[in-house]
């Protein structure tokens, strides 16, 4: 039998992350009162935390942490948006053509129609998304503007400042997911996110998954106003009661004393080389960027090519969740950090390399 090799689950390395998470938990501070019920939004010392590793990280503009709630994870972040777009008779939202595939599936949850909008090398074409909103009437937008899920793209600032003035044009609520893009490092390539672009119809949902690992189940959203947070903070009241306070303390923690930008720092640059052994390997036709953690292979027939290379034991997403109901997409996603091991990841990827 041949052996299996996991090219399907966007998971960061996380070797370092146990490491120092032992050690955390032995030290963490832990009284009475952080085993009451827990602020709805999280505790306000957590949110600053976060606010200021968005503004040092994340590309952002000062950040008011009252704007923000925590919640469990960034999937639940996005869920949540979803949710409050879902208001109408016939609700529908605005996505790139190839996207996330959790996003069909909460769409689908809420009763929201997803109408997919053209996609080029940059990421969503603004004129796609007038026509499509137009067409469509939808108010509200997802949008992955960096190092975006499946495909990788990456939006240059004058595709960003596009985006957004489809979106004012239209009065257009965006929903920006972006759980990569500290490993792009935005600070530094002075790519905003679109919620420093647009802060008043922006809803930001973002979270540590991507970076520390998903198992900690650390996300947030960053709101447009102190009314539209209020509602977030309602509804995971009513649903939770509150969310776990220990993670989200570690991570702030991290944040404020330079664990996270440290362990940041060791995972992009082991990303950068396994994007590097990648394109050795597979050659300059597979799209890699910098150091995120999947790679994107344009292909013509990509479950052909899932069959073939679940034949040899390499597992990769099934491509057709990440497009529309009867669509093919266009490649296949290659997850570079579940394989902890950069010699199994090597072994994966010849394999994809011989069945091209």
């Amino acid at each position: 039998m041949e052996p299996s090799y996991n090219l399907a689950v966007n998971l960061p390395l996380r070797g370092s992350v146990v490491t120092r998470l032992r050690a955390a938990l032995a030290t963490v501070p832990v009284d009475a009162e952080s085993l009451a019920y827990p602020d709805p939004a999280g505790a306000l010392w957590i949110r600053k935390a976060i606010a200021r590793w968005l503004e040092r990280v994340g590309g952002h503009g000062p950040v008011d942490p009252l704007l923000i709630a925590l919640t469990i994870g960034a999937r639940h972040a996005l869920a949540l948006a979803l949710a409050a777009s879902a208001a109408g008779r016939h609700p529908a939202i605005l996505i790139e053509e190839h996207t996330y595939h959790g996003v069909r599936r909460m769409a689908r949850h809420f009763g929201t129609r997803c109408v997919d909008v053209a996609m080029d090398r940059d990421g969503m074409r603004p004129d796609a998304l007038m026509q499509a909103a137009m067409r469509s009437r939808a108010r509200a937008l997802y949008v992955q503007p960096t190092l975006q899920n499946p495909t990788t793209a990456t939006m240059p600032l004058e595709r960003r400042l596009d985006i957004v003035e489809v979106a004012e044009r239209l009065g257009l609520t965006i929903v920006e997911g972006d759980v990569y893009s500290p490993l792009h490092r935005p600070v530094r390539e002075g790519l905003p996110p679109l919620a420093r672009l647009a802060p008043h119809r922006t809803v930001h949902c973002g979270g540590i998954g991507k970076i520390l690992g998903p198992g900690l189940r650390v996300g947030w959203m960053l709101h447009a106003d102190t009314a539209t947070q209020a509602v977030t903070s309602a509804s995971i009241q009513l649903e939770q009661d509150g969310l776990p306070a220990l993670p989200p303390s570690i991570v702030a923690r991290w944040m404020d004393d330079g664990t996270a930008e440290t362990l940041l720092d060791e995972l992009t640059v082991a990303m950068a080389s396994r994007a590097g052994m990648a394109r050795r390997i597979i050659g300059e036709s597979l799209v890699a960027s910098g150091s995120g953690l999947h790679a994107w292979l344009p292909l013509p027939d990509a479950p052909a090519m899932e069959k073939r290379l679940l034949a040899r034991g390499v597992h990769v997403a099934a491509s057709k969740h990440f497009v529309g109901a009867g669509r093919q997409a266009a490649g296949i996603r290659l997850a570079m950090g579940a394989e902890e091991d950069p010699d199994r990841l090597e072994e994966a990827l010849r394999i994809v390399a011989a069945e091209r």
